[in-house]
């Protein structure tokens, strides 16, 4: 008996059968990612509608649009948010500080930002003169609990429990510090001039003790997720650094050289 040769019009209907049962197998593979963040204004936090919202959170969205990768952002405590980007799939988490310590934890996308962070207290209590500024001394220092700062701050001599408050959100030190039950508080580069305004509002001054350290920040992704969709985040970002996309996220609330050190960054990158 010969062999039975299928009609062409029956070919070409399996083979876009076999097509599309291929798209559908490798749209299923992909899962959805799980974005979350902390309150960290202006970047993150909760709007007056209950709105997740922020000049970060607002350029993840807008990459998320790009890159066709629909998920809400959902926001909590760091701790909690870490740990579950650290146990779960297909998690994204930022704003996230790369350290050598964490470099194995997740695959990583950015920088989302580039800055220093200081030591700063009240006048009134510290005095201005760098002499009298022996760390860690009598005062109270505060940070967030699991933030590489709390690091910082227990390598000048503060511990917790003893004369290192942690919270759960990196707000709460700025309102102990201005209701005097602390005496120094970790501030960003970014967050400076609102926390500067918060100060003078209740009729005091911020001094600047110390540079901590610089420090870089990114979206941090659960070690499963593929590494071509890692590519498209990373070559994403650094386009909204070069159309003036961040800029135009970040202008109203970052300084300019801020903004600068990314730009520079992606145009470096491209080169």
């Amino acid at each position: 008996m010969g062999n039975a040769v299928m009609p062409p019009v029956l070919q070409k209907w399996l083979v876009l059968g076999v097509v599309l049962f291929s798209l559908q197998v490798a749209a299923k593979s992909v899962e959805p990612l799980r974005i979350l963040t902390e309150h960290n204004p202006p970047a993150e936090y909760v709007d007056d509608t209950g709105r997740v919202t922020g000049v970060t959170v607002e350029l993840v969205r807008l990459l998320q649009k790009r890159l066709n990768e629909p998920a809400d952002i959902e926001l909590m405590p760091w701790g909690r948010a870490l740990n579950i980007a650290r146990t779960g799939n297909s998690i994204m988490l930022f704003e996230t500080v790369r350290t050598p310590e964490r470099e194995a934890w997740f695959k990583w996308v950015g920088p989302v930002m580039l800055y220093n962070i200081s030591l700063y207290g009240l006048k009134h209590r510290i005095g201005d003169d760098p002499a009298d500024w022996a760390l860690p001394g009598k005062y109270i220092a505060c940070n967030y609990v699991n933030s590489i700062t709390a690091q910082n701050l227990a390598e000048l001599g503060f511990k917790d429990g003893k004369n290192l408050l942690l919270t759960s959100k990196s707000g709460d030190c700025l309102d102990m510090l201005l209701f005097e039950r602390i005496d120094l508080i970790a501030v960003t580069e970014y967050a400076l001039p609102e926390f500067r305004q918060r100060v003078a509002a209740a009729g005091y001054e911020l001094v600047e003790l110390k540079v901590l350290t610089k420090r870089k920040r990114y979206l941090a992704f659960s070690t499963d997720v593929e590494d071509e969709r890692i590519a498209s985040w990373q070559q994403a970002l650094e386009q909204s650094y070069l159309d003036g996309t961040m800029r135009s996220l970040y202008q109203p609330v970052y300084s300019d050289a801020l903004i600068s050190r990314l730009e520079q960054f992606a145009a470096a990158v491209k080169r």
